[in-house]
C-alpha cells in the first residue's frame, strides 16, 4: 500500500502561514502540520485547529531563525535580548556544535518547546525542525532522549532520493547534491539512534531539495513515483489574507495542495492519505494529558 503524509511546516509563524495550512487542509490534501510554539501566531493556529481535529499537529522545533520559549537570561547567550535565535544557519550550526557550555541551555529550551506544545495541543505524535536543525548532532541527541521520555513516536528523517528530484527538476543541481550529502549523513546517524530507542519515521521523504521552488508538475511527478510504504511530502504554504503578502512560492504551494489534478493523481495511483497519528498508533504509545487533547480520527480521504 502506498501511504502519503502531506505536512505543512511553520504552522504558527504568521497569520498568513496559518491561513495557508488551514486552507490546504480544509480544501485540499494536507493532512498534518508542524507547529512553531514560540511564534506570535502559534496560539491562533491551535485555536483555529480545534475546529478541525483531523489535522494532526506535530512540533517544529526552532534553534535558528525563530524565537525561544524560555527567556533570554535562561539560555546562556543562545538567543539575543529579544529571545531570537541566530539568523545564519551555518554560523548557528557551528556554534551549537563547538560551544559545549551552551548545550545544557539548548536542552532546557527544547524541553520547554515540547512542554509548550503539549500545553497548547495536548498530544505530540511527531517532531521535525525548522531548517531541519533537528538532525544536527547536538539537537538530535537531545530530541531523541526527549522523544523517548515523552513517548513521541515519530521524528522526521530528511533524506530524499536526490536523483529522483533531479529527474523532475534540474535547477540548483549543485546545491541539491551538497544538501543531499549533508542530510544523508546526519539522517543516517539520527536513524541509528532512533532505532535504538524505538522511534520511527516515514520510509520515504520529499520536499527537502525543492523547498521554496515547488510546482504542481513536480508534485505530480513525485506522486507518480511513490513506492509502497509511507512517504512524507512537506510544504511551507501561506495565503495572502490582505496583510503582508507572503512569498509567492508559499502561495503557489497552497494552490498545489488544493489542486483537483493533485487529488485526482492520488486517487488514480491508489495513494492513501494518512497522518503521523496513524504511524504512532502502530509504533509507540502517546502521552496525552487528559484536559488538553483534541485529537481526531485518522484522515483517510
Amino acid at each position: 500500500m502506498k501511504q502519503l503524509i502531506i505536512n505543512g511546516d511553520d504552522f504558527g509563524l504568521s497569520p498568513e502561514t496559518n491561513a495557508g495550512v488551514l486552507r490546504a487542509h480544509r480544501h485540499g490534501v494536507l493532512t498534518s502540520a508542524s507547529l512553531m510554539v514560540a511564534e506570535a501566531a502559534s496560539e491562533d493556529a491551535v485555536r483555529a485547529a480545534r475546529d478541525i481535529p483531523e489535522l494532526d499537529i506535530g512540533l517544529h522545533v526552532v534553534v535558528c531563525r525563530g524565537r525561544s520559549v524560555l527567556a533570554a537570561d535562561k539560555l546562556g547567550g543562545a538567543v539575543n535580548l529579544f529571545g531570537q535565535f541566530p539568523q545564519n544557519p551555518t554560523m548557528a550550526g557551528m556554534r551549537w556544535f563547538f560551544n559545549r557550555r551552551i548545550r545544557t541551555h539548548l536542552a532546557d529550551e527544547l524541553r520547554a518547546q515540547v512542554e509548550r506544545h503539549l500545553e497548547l495541543v495536548g498530544y505530540l505524535h511527531h517532531i521535525d525542525g525548522h531548517l531541519n536543525f533537528h538532525v544536527h548532532p547536538v539537537m538530535a541527541d537531545i530530541l531523541i532522549n526527549l522523544a523517548a521520555e515523552y513517548k513521541v513516536a515519530c521524528i522526521r528523517l530528511p533524506r530524499e532520493k536526490v536523483f529522483t528530484t533531479l529527474k523532475l527538476r534540474r535547477d540548483h543541481a549543485s546545491r541539491k547534491l551538497v544538501e543531499a550529502a549533508i542530510f544523508r549523513a546526519l539522517s543516517r546517524r539520527t536513524r541509528r539512534m532512533m532505532r535504538e530507542r524505538g522511534i520511527i519515521s516515514s520510509q520515504w521523504l520529499y520536499g527537502l531539495h525543492q523547498s521554496g521552488h515547488l510546482s504542481e508538475r513536480y508534485v505530480l511527478g513525485v506522486i507518480e513515483r511513490l513506492r509502497d510504504g509511507t512517504t512524507e511530502l512537506y510544504f511551507h504554504p501561506a495565503a495572502d489574507i490582505g496583510g503582508t503578502p507572503p512569498d509567492p512560492g508559499a502561495q503557489i504551494e497552497v494552490e498545489i495542495l488544493t489542486s483537483p489534478r493533485v487529488r485526482a493523481a492520488l486517487k488514480a495511483r491508489g495513494v492513501r492519505l494518512t497522518t503521523f497519528r496513524d504511524l504512532a498508533r502502530d509504533g509507540a504509545p502517546i502521552r496525552r494529558p487528559p484536559d488538553h487533547s483534541f485529537a481526531g480520527q485518522v484522515l483517510d480521504r
